[in-house]
């Protein structure tokens, strides 16, 4: 194995745990956009649907 190999071998390896970061962290983000999308969206209806929640006497 020359030396051009094992440098090829180190710079693939480099890149995927580039990808694997990057890909991690844009999961992350559209995870999160999603659970505050649905906190939003109740809070919302909520608001607009107040005699569904609010206690009966």
């Amino acid at each position: 194995m020359g030396v051009n190999e094992k440098d090829d071998q180190k710079h693939k390896k480099f890149m995927k745990s580039i990808y694997k970061k990057i890909i991690f962290i844009i999961s992350a983000i559209a995870l999160f956009s999603v659970i505050v999308g649905v906190v939003k969206y109740s809070l919302t209806y909520i608001e607009n649907n107040p005699e569904k929640y609010l206690p009966t006497k």
